[in-house]
């Protein structure tokens, strides 16, 4: 029952909330309280001082009420309630003195009365209706019961029901408007907490936005979006570094035949049309980046929502390194089967060149035979020279190790190269470090400086800048990736440097070969640079290679350095 738990009932009369702006409403309920007074002080006692005196406590407590209310701005609903607890308690002060007075009736329909009027304003309508017409019939039934003079009748049954019904209304009112503004308020909670949503969700989409451009920015990826149509829309600063292109500027600079090939740039084209479709794809293409040289970029194209995108990386080192085991696994085997073919064929000419020399022994000065006898020997001794490179290049020379002087070795190694150069070429040598050493075989050593010395020469028949140099050189992992042969460490380095005519790439790709020459017939056997790096690997060293075309080339020969250095 609502009744027995008061924080029920009373919730709706004095709930918080802003007076009732509608005037009406208050004189309603202030003139029936005025009425209800009147009623009951004079149905109270036969005393018209009693009456007044009843009637005047009940408005002045009305009244009170009602400016307490208007004053702390609280909901007007709960006036109602406010003056029926005050009419109830001057009611049975009222029994009270009329039970000591036992010359008066007792009222106590009154009380009755006024208590139902209480509970008619915390009910609903039907109720109400139900509540006044049982109510009323009940105070008749005591009143004629008690007296017949005091029987209240029809008067009493149709006041009692209009008061009920009156009172019932304005509470019905009252608890329309609480609940009306229970909603309001709910509904401006449910409002600001979805508005409170939105700014959540609103700062979590920037925050997200704000970690993909900085991921976007600083990873060394090309990511690319592409809008429903396949145009570019977004792209990583990474493109800008490694191609030089911007997003304007993408489009139209990929179609160019100068940056790809036709198929590449066809391929490239249907992979994003794919990706906007839902179609994922992987692909490699080569095209050129802002310098002029190849890149290989190894991509991946995908959908997402609203278009599609790709994301690409630079492979170019990673195919050079591929490119670099493969080639060495080939001359691996190419130098074991030279080797073994060497030293049969030395075998023979040893066997061609005894038979030569007996023959010329046998002959007289004189003899017709004897020139002919002297060109084969001579023949074969050459024969003889380039078998010992094949064995050189497949088996260096390592029998005899020493600490080297860098500076004495380049001196010594100069001197012997500079006998065939022409004096169009001016030779420097650039001193490093007094006293630097290396630990190898100083006739192997020298035979690799010496080729560089002949190569750098040959590169300039025009005449030119031959610079030799030594140093020091700290490499470490991420240079190491550059070349399969090197290691990070400290090395020493003798650099020959010139001022020819240069190689591509083209060219650089196969200059450590066997038998691969750009020299003209006769001129070279194409051994040189492949034994000189056979030799620096027995060293545990490598050489590295810089060149442009039309600008000169520099060979590095890098030998580890002594571990007390």
């Amino acid at each position: 029952m609502d009744l027995l738990r008061p924080r029920q009932w009373l919730r709706p009369a004095f709930g918080a909330g802003p007076v009732d702006p509608f005037p009406a409403d208050i004189v309603l309920r202030f003139g029936l309280v005025i009425f209800f007074a009147l009623y009951m002080a004079l149905g109270a006692s036969r005393d018209p001082r009693l009456s007044f005196a009843v009637s005047g406590v009940i408005l002045a407590h009305a009244l009170a009420a009602t400016l307490a209310f208007r004053r702390t701005r609280h909901n007007s609903s709960g006036l109602l309630t406010v003056w029926a607890v005050l009419i109830c308690a001057d009611i049975v002060v009222v029994n009270m003195a009329a039970f000591a007075d036992r010359n008066d009736e007792s009222p106590v329909h009154l009380l009755v009365f006024a208590s139902l009027f209480t509970a008619s304003a915390m009910f609903e309508m039907p109720f109400v209706l139900a509540l006044a017409v049982l109510a009323a019939a009940g105070v008749a039934g005591v009143d004629m019961a008690k007296s017949e003079e005091a029987g209240i009748g029809f008067n009493t049954i149709f006041t009692a029901g209009l008061v009920l019904f009156v009172a019932g209304f304005a509470g019905n009112r009252a608890r329309s408007e609480a609940a009306l503004r229970r909603q309001l308020t709910e509904s401006e909670g449910r409002e600001r907490e979805q508005a409170a949503a939105l700014r959540l969700a609103l700062e979590a989409a920037r925050v997200s936005e704000s970690r993909f451009e900085a991921i976007s920015e600083h990873a060394p990826a090309i990511l690319v979006l592409f809008d429903p149509s396949g145009r570019p829309m977004h792209a990583s600063r990474s493109l800008t570094t490694l191609l030089g292109l911007e997003i304007p500027a993408l489009a139209s600079e990929l179609a160019k035949t100068s940056r790809l090939s036709k198929t590449d740039r066809e391929a490239i084209r249907s992979a994003i049309n794919g990706a906007v479709n839902g179609i994922a794809a992987n692909l490699e293409v080569s095209v050129r980046d802002g310098k002029g040289e190849m890149r290989h970029i190894s991509s991946t194209f995908f959908p997402i929502a609203g278009g599609g995108g790709a994301i690409a990386l630079d492979v170019t080192g990673e195919r050079a390194l591929a490119a670099q085991v493969t080639r060495a696994q080939q001359m691996e085997t190419l130098g074991t089967l030279a080797g073994g073919i060497a030293h049969d064929f030395n075998n023979l000419l040893t066997a061609i060149l005894g038979n030569l020399y007996m023959v010329e022994q046998h002959l007289g000065p004189g003899s017709p035979m004897a020139p002919l006898v002297s060109d084969a020997r001579v023949a074969g001794q050459r024969g003889a020279e380039l078998v010992k490179q094949l064995l050189n290049y497949s088996r260096p020379n390592m029998d005899s190790t020493e600490l080297i002087d860098l500076e004495r070795l380049v001196q010594e190694t100069t001197r012997l190269g500079q006998r065939g150069i022409t004096p169009s070429i001016s030779v420097v040598i650039e001193r490093g470090e007094p006293g630097a050493m290396v630990a190898g075989n100083f006739g192997a050593l020298q035979q690799v400086v010496l080729n560089l010395i002949v190569n750098a020469r040959d590169a300039m028949p025009g005449g030119g800048r031959l610079t030799i140099s030594t140093g020091l050189m700290e490499v470490n992992a991420w240079n190491a990736r550059e070349n399969l042969d090197a290691r990070p460490g400290t090395y020493r380095v003798i650099a020959v440097s010139d001022t020819g005519t240069g190689m591509p790439p083209e060219t650089m790709a196969r200059i450590f070969d066997p038998f691969f020459t750009t020299k003209e017939v006769g001129k070279g056997t194409g051994l040189g640079l492949a034994t000189s790096l056979s030799i620096l690997r027995a060293h545990g060293g490598w050489m590295a290679v810089e060149s442009r075309v039309g600008e000169g080339s520099t060979f590095r020969v890098m030998l580890p350095a002594l571990s007390s250095e």
